[in-house]
Order: C-alpha cells, then sequence, then structure tokens
C-alpha cells in the first residue's frame, strides 16, 4: 500500500499542476429563479399507463414542442407551450400538476489533498497501492458528462439529454473533475479516487457553459431510475435557486429503488433552505435543500491532515469550512436523518482539489461541487463492502452510518472551525469502510 503524504507522491503531483493543469477553475453560483419561457414540465397522473402516447395526444391537440418524455422516476413530460393552451392542458385530468421549467448550472469551482484529509488511502476497500483493483460499484455522475475515453477513468455508459450533443462527452471539465475525485483508477499514474476504477456512468444534463434546464436534469434523473437496478450512487454537483416538486418526486422515485443522491450544499454561503429559512419555499437551493438526498458542505484543507496547521487558504484557514459553503440552521421535522449538521449530512474536502479533466488532463478545482464526489465515492466503499440498498429504508440507514462515522468539528484541530452556524456537521471518513 502506498503511504500517506510521501515527498515523492506529493512532489510528482505538484508538477503534473504546473505543467498540465495550467487552468483557472472560477466561482459559479447556483442559476437564478428565473423562467424559461414558455417551458414547463407536465407531470401525470400515476393511473397513466403511457406517458409517451398521453403526450403526443398533448402535442398534437394543443401545438405543444415536447421535449422529454419521462417514464421512470416521473410520468410525464417537458415541452413548450404555447400561452393559449396552457389553462387547457392545466384542466386535464390526466396532470397531476406542472411548473415552469428553468435553467440550472454547475455548482462552481472555485480551484487534492483530499484523498488523504479523509483517509481513504487507508480504507481496505479502496485498497490504494498503485494496483488496478476495481471498486465494484456503479456511481453516476449527473452532471456535463465525462471525458469517455480519459485513460484514468472506467466511463462504463454514457449518455446525454443535452441539445445538440450525441453522447455523454464531457465538453466543458466540469463532470470530469467530479467523476476523478469519486473514482479516478489507482493505476500509477494522474490521480486517484476515493472508490478506484468504480464503473461510472456519464448522465449529460449540462451544456458546454455548465447550465442546463431543470427537464433536462430530471431526464437524467429518470434514466439513473429506469438503471436503478445497476446503480447504486448518483452525485450531483449542481443546483438551482427555488423549489421543484417534479425534480423532488423524480429523486424520491429514485431512492425508493436504493440509489443513495449525494448533493453539493451550493457555494453561495448561504442555508441551503434559503435566506428564509423555510424548507419549500422559492429561495430553497436545491437539490441540496431535499431531506432525501446527502448534502455535502465544503472543507478548506491545504495539507491532507487534520490539526489546523497548514497554510491557510484563499477560502479559509487549513481545516475550517470553506468560505463559500453553503449550510444549515434548521431541518425539516421529517428529515430520515439525523445529522449534527442539521440538513448538511457531512463535511469533504473541497479546496484546491486536484482530479481529471477534459480532453484526457488533470485539473485543480474547489467548491461544494468537489466535495460531493468525495461523499459519494466514500459510500461506494460503504456499498463495496456492506452491500447496496433496495428500498429508501436502506438508503437512510447508508446516509446514517457515513454521518455516524464522521469526524466532529473538535477533532479538526482549529478552536474556530468558520462553521457559520450552531449545526456542527462533520467530517466523512473513509479509512474503516
Amino acid at each position: 500500500m502506498l503511504r500517506k503524504r510521501t515527498l515523492g507522491v506529493i512532489g510528482f503531483l505538484f508538477f503534473l499542476l504546473v505543467v498540465i493543469s495550467n487552468i483557472s477553475l472560477v466561482p459559479y453560483a447556483a442559476a437564478s429563479s428565473d423562467k424559461a419561457a414558455d417551458k414547463y414540465i407536465v407531470v401525470l397522473q400515476d393511473n397513466i399507463l403511457s406517458p409517451s402516447d398521453v403526450a403526443n395526444e398533448m402535442a398534437t391537440k394543443h401545438g405543444l414542442a415536447l421535449g422529454h418524455i419521462y417514464q421512470h422516476a416521473l410520468k410525464g413530460y417537458s415541452a413548450t407551450i404555447p400561452e393559449p393552451a396552457l389553462a387547457k392542458i392545466k384542466a386535464d385530468p390526466r396532470i397531476k400538476y406542472l411548473e415552469p421549467d428553468r435553467e440550472v448550472h454547475a455548482l462552481g469551482q472555485i480551484i487534492p489533498t483530499g484523498i488523504n484529509r479523509i483517509d481513504a488511502d487507508l480504507s481496505p476497500t479502496a485498497k490504494i497501492d498503485g494496483t488496478d483493483e476495481r471498486v465494484n460499484v456503479d456511481i453516476a455522475i449527473i452532471d456535463t458528462g465525462i471525458c469517455l475515453n480519459h485513460p484514468d477513468l472506467y466511463v462504463y455508459k454514457n449518455v446525454t439529454f443535452v441539445k445538440g450533443t450525441k453522447t455523454g462527452n464531457d465538453d466543458n471539465g466540469h463532470g470530469s473533475h467530479v467523476a476523478g475525485i469519486a473514482a479516478a483508477k489507482d493505476n500509477g499514474i494522474g490521480v486517484v479516487g476515493v472508490a478506484p476504477g468504480a464503473r461510472l456512468w456519464a448522465v449529460k444534463v449540462l451544456d458546454k457553459s455548465g447550465s442546463g434546464f431543470l427537464s433536462w436534469i430530471i431526464a437524467g434523473i429518470d434514466y439513473v431510475a429506469k438503471n436503478a437496478g445497476e446503480i447504486e450512487v448518483a452525485n450531483m454537483s449542481l443546483g438551482g435557486v427555488g423549489y421543484s416538486q417534479a425534480e423532488r418526486d423524480a429523486i424520491v422515485r429514485c431512492i425508493e429503488k436504493g440509489v443513495v443522491f449525494v448533493v453539493a450544499a451550493g457555494n453561495e454561503y448561504k442555508d441551503v433552505y434559503g435566506d428564509d429559512g423555510l424548507f419549500g419555499t422559492a429561495d430553497d437551493l436545491t437539490p441540496a435543500a431535499y431531506p432525501e438526498v446527502a448534502t455535502v458542505s465544503a472543507l478548506a484543507d491545504s495539507d491532507g491532515r487534520g490539526g489546523g496547521e497548514g497554510a491557510a487558504t484563499i477560502w479559509g484557514p487549513d481545516d475550517t469550512l470553506a468560505t463559500f459553503s453553503n449550510f444549515s440552521r434548521s431541518v425539516v421535522a421529517n428529515n430520515p436523518v439525523e445529522s449534527a449538521g442539521a440538513a448538511i449530512d457531512f463535511a469533504a474536502p473541497g479546496v484546491n482539489i486536484y482530479s481529471t479533466y477534459k480532453n484526457n488532463g488533470y485539473a485543480t478545482g474547489s467548491g461544494t461541487s468537489m466535495a460531493a464526489p468525495h461523499g459519494a465515492g466514500s459510500i461506494a466503499l460503504y456499498i463495496a463492502r456492506y452491500g447496496r440498498a433496495v428500498d429508501a429504508q436502506g438508503v437512510w440507514a447508508i446516509r446514517q452510518a457515513l454521518i455516524d462515522s464522521a469526524e466532529p468539528q473538535t477533532l479538526w484541530g482549529p478552536a474556530d472551525t468558520k462553521d457559520p452556524d450552531a449545526n456542527r456537521e462533520g467530517l466523512i471518513s473513509a479509512k474503516d469502510l
């Protein structure tokens, strides 16, 4: 097994950073709540047998421009609906509800010590020793896609729901970076992920600019639901502003099939429930606010070890919560898990994380986008060791196990961990997984 934090490894990674990754990855706030004009997500009643037939019938009758058909996580479709037809569609008894489509963006990268800090290199399941022995778990990366031919990634399947693209290949870089943190191979080159060599499903729902529509996101979730017999974990390092019943319902359906969803808390330094602190309102930061997902905040760590003795980062002192990370002041009464972080399950490294990138490259980035796949990879290790969930109760049990084994903030090192609220989520730990 490779020893932690050796000078040779650190020097080698620094060289690759300078030579290969002369890239600046800047913050990107969550999407605004602006609606996409005339675009809607239409959810049908549960007793509808063929969403495709209903969608095409309504399109013909009302002059709709159909987008995606949902058949697994939801029954419904997305469409551009002319204003005169809107009231008629709302009145159709086959309609359960509809909501406006809106833009969603990749949560920002601000600029890895991460594997060391969560002790993934000590995990008996990860077995990080330079030998390409792969973790037998499937992780869906719902993002900008993944670099399909990257030598450091095992992309098992790919799909796109982005207009004008034909594959799940990454033309932005964000999804590839996320994928490498979760599961880069332990093959002696480049970097290694938390769950080395896990099978990656590239689910492309964001375009070259890192943006997309909620309807595309839901199509990606629907694809995960369709393949829930194989996919055990789904990572969403993306988000927007505003509660979406359709998105939440789709995620819940996947969770009922045993898929654990891990999401980024967001980079606005805000409560995930928004300024009003209330869940289910227009300023929720979603999907981070949904109680059914494992939401991950970001740790600033500069040396890959605890104690708070490393150099300060641009996003805060060593071993403190990153100054961009969203947080949680309260939690809904029916939250299915109990966390010291309220609506946040746990923190993970999210500052200056070195990982894979588009065009077979590597890059350094920061953000809760980078923290979330540390969580997804750790959950993959748990599943590889103890077995997958088959229903929602199994998902809650996995989340609770990771919460309970997290390193408390009192052990991080600094007396002040810069947590902006009274709810102190722990740091995810992979060493016993």
